[in-house]
């Protein structure tokens, strides 16, 4: 009992007292039975590392001895779930309390109790089992090590939080924000970014075509500025910098013109944006759109101008509109009465002056309340003008309804105290021109079907560039070998750009040029169909194509194939003299070609019997007495090693390593004699079996070596499976051996397809598909000069002390790929690494 008479109740150990709900259980239970014992010995480093984590208000976690004992606060709570793992778990092991985790997060516990070295992962997806079942969870959170008295590691601390709502928060922001970029796509918008922390400026891919800058590029706000018309700028920085102090909400609205950097057009932008703050005084982010309304501004202009006009010179302006042949009235107000109106507007609408003057419009007009009515509230409203091009509306004509077209604009005239009081309407009836539209887009239309179902090939080129508008069906398949696909909207030269350096481009620029038409009979022609060069001879006629306004504006072409006449004729008249030569001629190459040919097989025999020989001298005869010397030799390791000098025994590991040495010399040579047995046991194989077969069977020395060996998607191709694992297995262990000694290896391989050109340019078969593998290191290189000789038997740029090897495994390399029909070639800078290139075909049938 104290002074006061109270009892004094028992309190568990001081660095539990304000430790919350977790502190409380940790008192509460049973330690006594637990290889940590009683709190109160247990070691003061355990004690602070408990009381600071029960202390914080953030979730940690500790892992508390080599067994990893679980220890957590009121704050990592929540994330155990409900009816789960909470309280159990106090004072487990982590692989009893989170079995689910013991190869992920255990390992990486253990990985940093191992080096001391924390580690941090931010939003990273942990399946956790908790509620009942398994749950993914998304977590931010740091690994580090507690040091114990001694200095010595003695637990794990874990930072973390649950981040899984914010993340899936953040896909759906993704979701939106996707959503959002394809409106602003559809409707022609520029898009910007300004963080005035950095002064960084960025926009969309358009908005830096119209400033005339590379797209993609970050610029500073004053080079985004200096794009702005002079007389704009003040107005502009000055709406700026009120939004970022908090005007107007932080909102952004201003009109102004934007000149591009190359061409330097002009044009007008309406821009808006709105600033986000950190607090009310700490902006750090303004976004928003531009929108392009240079022809809006370009109309708004010539109408107040002529507003200004008529203010002042009110009479002439009313006889002009009078006499207009365009159709012209006012309205007052809301309710459009009708002020002014001149007499091509009245026979448009078939009304008399008297019914039309002074009544409200859709009382004198009613059937054409439903299709106008809205603009008219567009332009009240926006106080803008609203246009329309070849509109529909239907009036009363002899008891019924008929469809007319018009153009009109709607512009406000008179605008007090920010009210539009009066409009404008200007109106061109247009029916009699879409109704010959209408007329020609069918005629158009039965032309092209014409076209397209014509036995003679034809075809449309529009502009400059001869883009190709139409080509009917025979064209494609006859003399393009293309399909329609491939060429439509396409300039003509890129898709047969052999063209280029042949007459017709020219011919068909004349033809536009001077609107005469063109045609030639049996005219050569080269082109490229299915890949493959061919030689027509084309009977072709170019005919100019017009507008309505009889501008030149395409070339119809028309074309018959008299290839197989042309030839006929040709062959027929040197038949007897070519087949005289061609006799003599091919009489003397088969003999030379018989010589040569029993030559290169007695050569062949001796060269196979040589090779046999020597692959069975390698195998049983070299083989045998270096066996006897290796057998040996460990004897004396063993029994009579420590008995030599240090000279001697010096002499003793040369003869072993050279003993060694030629042991891998023989095998190379074995390997290079057998690389080109089973030539013909290809079989398709998967190039990502090949890799990860090699890389298995290297995973020592790549450990040793701390390479990082990146693998991309790899091709199925036509191989021998044996061979390409020597392939592959020699150039990275090349790469590991010759890389850099300050320099982790770094080997990056990929493969892609070869296109035809390439193929065309290395003289391979054009009629099959090729692969090229790149093997890329960033090893010590090779001198320029030694492309071709570091492929050939021995061939060593390196003395035997720094690097090992026989030097035969790029010639097994080569050798390889020779018998793929492939070619293999090898391309360095000295000192940055080498990349090795292997192309050979993806099928050999």
């Amino acid at each position: 009992m104290n002074k006061e008479g109270e009892i004094n109740f028992p309190k568990g150990p001081n660095f539990l007292q304000n430790g919350g709900e977790m502190g409380r259980i940790i008192e509460a239970y049973d330690w006594s039975k637990h290889p940590l014992g009683v709190p109160e010995d247990w070691p003061l480093s355990l004690k602070m590392a408990v009381s600071n984590m029960l202390k914080t208000a953030f979730p940690k976690f500790i892992l508390w001895g080599k067994e990893f004992f679980c220890f957590y606060n009121d704050a990592y709570r929540p994330s155990l779930g409900n009816n789960g793992k909470h309280p159990s778990i106090l004072g487990e092991k982590f692989e009893d309390a989170f079995p689910e985790l013991v190869h992920t997060l255990k390992k990486e516990a253990e990985y940093v109790w191992k080096t001391g070295e924390a580690t941090w992962h931010e939003n990273q997806l942990v399946s956790i089992f908790r509620n009942g079942r398994m749950e993914e969870v998304y977590w931010t959170f740091s690994y580090s090590v507690l040091i114990g008295e001694e200095d010595e590691t003695v637990g794990i601390s874990i930072t973390c939080i649950e981040t899984t709502d914010a993340v899936k928060n953040l896909q759906l922001l993704q979701e939106s924000e996707n959503q959002l970029a394809f409106a602003i796509d559809a409707a022609e918008l520029g898009t910007w970014d300004y963080d005035p922390l950095t002064n960084s400026f960025s926009g969309n891919d358009r908005l830096m075509d119209w400033m005339g800058i590379p797209k993609g590029m970050n610029i500073s706000m004053e080079q985004a500025m200096d794009t702005i018309v002079p007389e704009d700028v003040y107005r502009v920085t000055s709406s700026i910098n009120k939004s970022l102090a908090g005007r107007l909400e932080g909102r952004f609205i201003e009109r102004f013109g934007i000149k591009n950097k190359s061409t330097n057009e002009v044009r007008t932008v309406q821009a808006q944006g709105k600033v986000r703050f950190r607090n009310p005084k700490s902006p750090y982010r303004i976004t928003g759109t531009l929108q392009d309304v240079s022809e809006q501004v370009n109309y708004e202009k010539k109408l107040i101008f002529a507003n200004d006009k008529i203010k002042k010179e009110e009479q002439n302006f009313r006889n002009i509109v009078y006499k207009a042949p365009v159709g012209i009235a006012i309205f007052k107000g809301r309710e459009l009465v009708a002020k002014m109106a001149n007499n091509s507007l009245l026979n448009f609408f078939k009304k008399e002056s008297e019914e039309f003057l002074g009544n409200k419009l859709f009382d004198t007009i009613p059937e054409i309340k439903e299709t106008m009515g809205n603009l008219y509230k567009e332009v009240f409203h926006n106080k803008e003008s609203v246009r329309g091009t070849e509109f529909q509306i239907s009036l009363p004509l002899n008891g019924k309804l008929k469809s007319f077209y018009f153009n009109f604009i709607i512009h406000p005239i008179l605008i007090v105290e920010g009210e539009v009081k009066e409009v404008m309407m200007v109106v061109n009836e247009v029916t009699d021109i879409v109704d010959s539209k209408n007329e020609l887009v069918k005629n158009e239309s039965q032309f092209r079907h014409h076209m397209q179902h014509s036995p003679v090939a034809m075809a449309i080129l529009r502009g400059k560039d001869f883009k190709i508008e139409l080509a009917n069906n025979r064209m494609l398949t006859h003399l393009w070998g293309k399909t329609r696909e491939e060429v439509m909207g396409k300039p003509l030269l890129a898709v047969f750009p052999e063209l280029m350096n042949q007459k017709y481009p020219e011919e068909l620029m004349e033809v536009l040029d001077t609107g005469v038409a063109i045609k030639d009979k049996a005219s050569k022609v080269d082109i490229v169909v299915n890949g493959v060069n061919k030689e027509f001879y084309l009977d072709y006629h170019y005919i100019p194509l017009s507008d309505l306004d009889t501008t030149i504006s395409g070339v119809i072409v028309t074309a018959t194939d008299v290839t197989d006449q042309v030839l006929y004729s040709k062959r027929l008249e040197g038949f007897t003299r070519e087949l005289e030569s061609q006799v003599a001629l091919r009489t003397n190459l088969l003999l030379e070609a018989n010589e040569k040919l029993k030559d290169s097989v007695d050569k062949l025999k001796q060269a196979n019997e040589e090779l046999q020989s020597f692959a069975y001298v390698s195998s049983h005869d070299l083989q045998e007495p270096l066996r006897k010397i290796q057998m040996y030799s460990s004897l004396i390791l063993e029994k009579e090693y420590g008995n030599f000098s240090s000279k001697g025994k010096g002499y003793f590991d040369k003869v072993t390593f050279a003993a060694s040495r030629m042991r891998t010399l023989i095998d190379d040579l074995l390997s290079f004699s057998r690389s080109n047995d089973d030539i013909t046991k290809y079989e398709m194989i998967d190039f990502n079996e090949v890799i990860h077969q090699v890389l298995e069977d290297m995973a020592p020395t790549i450990e040793e070596s701390e390479a990082r060996i990146t693998v991309k998607d790899l091709p199925k191709a036509e191989a021998i499976f044996f061979q390409m694992r020597q392939v592959f297995s020699n150039l990275i262990s090349n790469a590991i051996k010759f890389s850099k000694k300050d320099r982790k290896p770094e080997i990056v391989i990929s493969a892609s397809k070869v296109p035809e050109s390439q193929v065309k340019l290395r003289n391979l078969n054009q009629k099959k598909k090729y692969f090229e593998f790149l093997i890329k290191d960033n090893g010590i290189g090779f001198p320029k000069g030694m492309e071709s000789k570091i492929f050939e038997v021995f061939q060593r740029l390196h003395a035997k002390h720094e690097y090992e090897g026989t030097g035969i495994g790029l010639a097994i390399v080569k050798k390889v790929i020779n018998n793929h029909c492939g070619l293999v070639i090898a391309e360095s800078i000295q000192g940055k690494g080498t990349t090795f290139k292997i192309i050979f075909p993806s099928q050999h049938s």
